[in-house]
Order: C-alpha cells, then structure tokens, then sequence
C-alpha cells in the first residue's frame, strides 16, 4: 500500500511538473518570435544543420497545447471569465482569464489528490484545493498590486514628459508615442498598448478609458478625467498637466512619508503572525508528539481552530490600522 501510495504521488507530481513546464514554454513564446533559429538555416555553410526542434513541434507537446486552448476557447464568457480576464491583463500574463481558471482548475485538482493520498481526508482534501485557488488570486493581486505601485510612481515624469512635448509643438497622441519610445516598463508599455489601439481605429477616448480600466489607478483616473474635459472644452492641457504632476509626486511623498513611519506597526503585524507559527515549529522539532493530545481530544481542534482564527483576525485588524490610503 505504501508503495502504490508513492508510486501515485510521484506520477501526480510528474504530471503537475509536465504541465508547468509546457505552459510556462507555451507563455514565454506566445508573442515572441525566434529570428535567430529563422534565419540560422539559410546563414550557415552547411544546410544540414538544421534549427533545433521547438516543443510545441512535438506531437504529444502539440496536443497538449491545442486541447488546452480548444478548451479554454469553449468555455462560454461570463462574469467570472470576464474578471479573470482583466486581472491577467492587469497582472501583463499573456493568458486569457478561461485559461487562467483551466491552470487554477489543474493546480488545484492535483493538490487536492496529493492531499487525498497523503491523509484519506476527503473534506481536508477539498479545503486544500481551495487554498490553492486563493493563494493563486493572492499571488496575482499581489503582482497587480506591484505593478500599479510601478506604474503610478513614473506618472509624475511621464505627465512632465508629456507637458513638455505638448509645448514643444507636439500633438497628444506624438507626445504620448513619445513616451512610448522614451521611458521605461511599465509605463511605456501601457502608451504602447494605447498607440496600438488608437492604429487599429479606436478613438482616443475610447483607447485611454480602456487603459484606465486596465491600470485602475485613482492618479491616472484624475489624468485621462482632465484630458477628456479638455479635448471638450479647450484649455491649456500642458499646464493642466504640470499641475496633475506636482499633486501626483506630493501624493507620492505623502505615501512615502507614511510608509516610514507606519513600519515598525507593519512590522509588528509579521512578527505576532508568525511567532506561533515559529514556537509551534520549534515544538515539533523538539518533541513531535507535542500536540498528539490536543489533536486526540474533542476540545483541543475546535480551540486549535479558534486559536488560528483569533490570529488571523488580529493580524487583519493590525493591517487595516497600518494601511493609510492617500487619496
């Protein structure tokens, strides 16, 4: 039985293993273009030599990838395919959200066998798969999150950038090509994401709403809120603009300013959350059978329980004091 338990787990693993690589593979070459291996063929002496194999000509490789976008393109579109859409679009994975909830679905039935064949606990089993799924959506908000912080920290320069160029004679749209060309990640991706849509017949409007939509960010809201009143009723956008950036970098320093001195609170939140974790780990280490008692007894799991919830709670409310918005 412990052997048939093994074997199990390691397939599983296998599998779990295969998939990540293939999809990570399938990511990584989605919208990139090899022209080293394109040309290598017709650049050496020898027409022997020919480009190496990429996965996705394998056969079995091939399958996989196109039953997983069959699938992922059958789902029908609805609320929840519609958010997961725009959070991978806001975390910049180039993957559709039916797509993202068919890895979730994988992730989290894989996990979920693990811990069947592990405890023969059905119900632990199925908690444990949904941990998955939400350590999933922690880890993406957590990338959103990031990359807004990025994205709204280079606003004051890409406004200045642009107020400057709109007094030298440049038309909105060059000057927001202009950072496209000029400043770095993220936010020259985003204006690339806008010139792009703007050549391909959306409006101006319609283009820097959808960026708004995107990136979510209340400075940025303020930004294309002043350039559509603008292009309405006329005005001075450069100047506009000088005046959106000094609020913006004052916000900044603000938040800034309230980071520093919110941190030993930040810190002190981390320090509660895990030293039961540590004493609880250093338990164990030393003596294994520690909790063997409360486990056993019909009072010791629901006090257990009680204990990580009242942890939780504390840790929640200790952040929420801490978290000073800025608006």
């Amino acid at each position: 039985m412990t052997s048939l338990l093994i074997y199990v787990i390691s397939i599983s693993c296998g599998i779990l293993t295969t998939l990540i690589l293939v999809l990570s593979h399938e990511y990584v070459t989605r919208f990139h273009i090899d022209l080293f291996h394109s040309l290598r063929y017709y650049t050496q002496n020898s027409l022997t030599n020919k480009a190496p194999q990429k996965l996705y000509d394998y056969p079995l490789m091939h399958w996989i990838i196109d039953s997983f976008h069959r699938t992922a393109a059958a789902i029908p579109p609805n609320r929840l395919i519609n958010a997961l859409d725009l959070k991978m679009r806001q975390a910049q994975f180039q993957i559709t959200g039916a797509e993202a909830l068919i890895i979730m679905s994988i992730l989290s039935s894989i996990v979920t066998l693990i811990f069947f064949l592990l405890t023969f606990n059905f119900p632990l089993s199925i908690l444990a798969g949904m941990m998955t799924i939400l350590t999933c959506l922690t880890i993406i908000n957590v990338l959103i999150r990031k990359y807004r912080e990025r994205f709204t920290n280079q606003l004051g320069d890409c406004l200045t950038t642009v107020a400057n160029a709109l007094r030298a004679g440049y038309s909105f749209v060059q000057a927001m090509d202009l950072v496209s060309k000029e400043m770095k990640p993220p936010i020259n991706n985003e204006f690339s994401h806008v010139m792009r849509d703007i050549s391909y017949g959306m409006t101006l409007e319609q283009a820097l709403e959808d960026m708004n939509r995107r990136v979510q960010s209340a400075d940025f809201n303020l930004v294309v809120t002043a350039v559509l009143i603008q292009r309405e009723i006329g005005g001075n956008l450069a100047q506009v603009l000088d005046t959106i950036s000094e609020t913006i970098n004052a916000r900044i320093r603000m938040r800034r300013e309230i980071l520093t001195i919110t941190a030993q609170g930040r810190m002190s939140s981390w320090v509660l959350a895990g030293i039961p974790i540590f004493i609880a780990a250093v338990e164990l280490a030393v003596n294994p059978h520690y909790f063997d008692e409360m486990l056993e007894s019909s009072i010791g799991i629901p006090i257990l329980i009680l204990s990580v919830i009242f942890e939780i709670t504390g840790f929640v409310i200790i952040k929420k004091i801490v978290n000073i918005k800025v608006e």
